[in-house]
């Protein structure tokens, strides 16, 4: 779990293994130090110059000689606050200057780009460009047995939460043969608090690989069968999908849920 924490930091596992010797055994010299790892001296000085960069070491001198000591475990969490502000400050800047970038941006003649991802890992990876965006309505047609099936339901139920926190708006249609219980996964449910329109596509409409559109990309994702997925960024491909989409969504049947069927996950938001 530390290693995992240290990552945040852009740290290795081995600068977790530092840091728990020195939090367990306390002030050690360099050599000491080494002599645990096993390593060259200019390797571990190196790492414990990294975390004396990041506030998790303290060095100090006795007899000549350099002594290093972990902070408190409590630190970790005030340098992961801070972080997190340089973080949030990093963003607020950036959204200061994204209108004059989208200002600039030529969208004439765009070659169509076009991402591809394999697995399950790999699936979950490209559903996650949605969540680049916000205050976006997108349009799916999702067959939700396949996609509960290879995408999981705790992925599926932490990614909604994200996505109406961010104010995606999702109009999707489910294949007949592919509706899903949504009193057993709330996060499926529909209305305007999940920001979520649900229909039901007559029983001949049956496929297993859903896609999503929103803003000028396409992703297309295909059941646990075949494991693949793909991002295609082009007007002309959105355009045409919309229209077909449109086409099936006045043929398909309005679905509603009662609101204290979800009302467990509505208090997640």
């Amino acid at each position: 779990m530390l290693k995992d924490i240290f990552e945040k930091f852009q740290l290795q596992a081995v600068h977790a293994d530092i840091y728990s010797i020195l939090l367990e055994s306390g002030p050690l010299s360099a050599g000491n130090i080494i002599k645990r790892l096993n390593m060259p001296r200019s390797t571990v000085y190196g790492l414990l110059n990294d975390l004396k960069n990041k506030n998790l070491l303290l060095q100090s001198e006795k007899n000549d000689i350099k002594i290093w000591q972990a902070v408190s475990p409590e630190k970790i969490n005030e340098v992961l606050g801070e972080e997190i502000n340089n973080l949030e400050n990093t963003k607020m800047d950036f959204s200061e200057i994204l209108p004059l970038l989208l200002s600039k941006q030529n969208h004439n003649f765009i070659s169509p780009k076009f991402s591809y991802f394999e697995g399950a890992e790999g699936l979950r990876n490209a559903m996650k460009d949605v969540l680049l965006y916000r205050d976006l309505v997108t349009e799916a047609f999702w067959p939700m047995s396949d996609m509960l099936d290879v995408l999981g339901p705790d992925f599926l139920a932490g990614y909604n939460i994200k996505r109406i926190r961010q104010n995606i708006a999702l109009k999707v249609i489910w294949p007949e043969d592919k509706k899903v219980n949504v009193s057993k996964n709330q996060f499926l449910g529909t209305g305007k608090e999940l920001l979520r329109e649900l229909r039901i596509a007559d029983h001949k409409l049956n496929c297993s690989m859903g896609y999503w559109i929103y803003g000028n990309k396409v992703l297309f994702i295909s059941s646990r069968k075949e494991s693949f997925a793909f991002i295609v960024e082009s007007l002309e491909l959105t355009q045409l999908l919309r229209s077909q989409f449109d086409f099936f969504w006045k043929n398909s049947k309005p679905f509603k849920i009662d609101r204290e069927v979800i009302k467990d996950f509505l208090k997640k938001l």
